[in-house]
């Protein structure tokens, strides 16, 4: 494939041109924390606490009907109009009239009188939980760091271990940076999608730095760092083109034939999916070299400056 060739045999300096490529998630960055101050993130009910209430779907019970029901509450709610795979519509109104579940369930007491044979379920969602959720979630990836440090001193080299952990703190950032921004309510599914990505982002670092490795080992034509870093950069390229478009095209059609069949929930895991993968192909084509020839490019004139004292 010619498109293949030409991409292997680019000759693009990804190892110094590293300062153009932070502007752009610079900036995304700065507009999501921005957006974080003002309004924060849009937490759903898993983290926040309320109730849902499923109400079927008919000619006089319409979203109309059922937002002016609502409206009489004077309280925040989304209503989601989700179908199932018999065929029938219902509407998901998820609420949060107050802290004490008590009012909660008051409400849902009284959609089910209003409502008759329309009413479903109901139930009440506590937020005791997400403290626990949220903590689970930050040891595991704690944890994981760890043991990516530790294996990356056996396998590389610890400015490369050092890297990896910059360009996964860069994919995070930017998920959480972009849900801020296009507001996406972010529930227990976020958690499975940000691990998802975690595993890509050092699956794609580890594929480098393994590639860099192998050149370091077998430098017969005495290659500078930068020369070893760009021909990594270029022969991994095809990989992680292919590998994130064939996902992508993968959670495009799950998105899309979520939209069809009204299923926000697999549209909340999705999405943070794609937008990870893209964050994750943009660190490890772009920011992977320009990071790591500063760190050992560091340590290695630190290196020198020992041998010279010695001397």
């Amino acid at each position: 494939m010619k498109w293949v060739d030409k991409i292997k045999q680019t000759k693009f300096d990804f190892a110094r041109n590293g300062r153009w490529f932070i502007i752009a998630p610079a900036v995304i960055l700065l507009v999501g924390i921005i957006l974080f101050c003002c309004l924060g993130f849009n937490l759903g009910l898993d983290f926040t606490g309320g109730a849902i209430a499923t109400i079927t779907k008919t000619e006089t019970v319409t979203k109309d009907y059922v937002t002016a029901k609502m409206d009489d509450y004077n309280i925040k709610y989304t209503i989601t109009e989700e179908r199932s795979t018999s065929g029938s519509t219902t509407f998901a109104v998820r609420f949060n009239a107050t802290s004490d579940t008590e009012r909660n369930n008051e409400i849902l007491q009284e959609l089910n009188e209003y409502f008759g044979d329309d009413y479903v379920s109901g139930d009440s969602i506590q937020a005791s939980t997400s403290n626990e959720k949220v903590m689970t979630v930050f040891w595991s990836v704690l944890a994981a760091c760890v043991g990516l440090m530790i294996y990356m001193l056996f396998r590389f080299k610890i400015t490369a271990g050092i890297t990896t952990l910059l360009a996964l703190a860069h994919d995070v950032l930017m998920i959480c940076a972009l849900m801020a921004i296009l507001r996406i309510e972010i529930n227990t599914s976020f958690i499975a999608a940000i691990l998802t990505v975690i595993a890509y982002s050092i699956n794609n670092s580890l594929v480098v730095f393994d590639r860099v490795r192998t050149f370091e080992k077998n430098n017969t034509e005495n290659y500078t760092l930068d020369q070893m870093l760009n021909k990594a950069i270029s022969s991994t390229l095809v990989r992680s083109i292919l590998t994130v478009a064939t996902t992508l095209a993968t959670l495009l059609v799950l998105t899309i034939i979520s939209l069809i069949m009204h299923l926000p929930t697999l549209i909340q895991f999705a999405l943070p999916i794609i937008l990870g993968l893209v964050a994750g192909t943009y660190s490890s084509m772009f920011l992977i070299a320009p990071m790591y020839r500063q760190f050992e490019g560091a340590r290695l004139v630190r290196k020198q400056r020992k041998q010279d004292k010695v001397k």
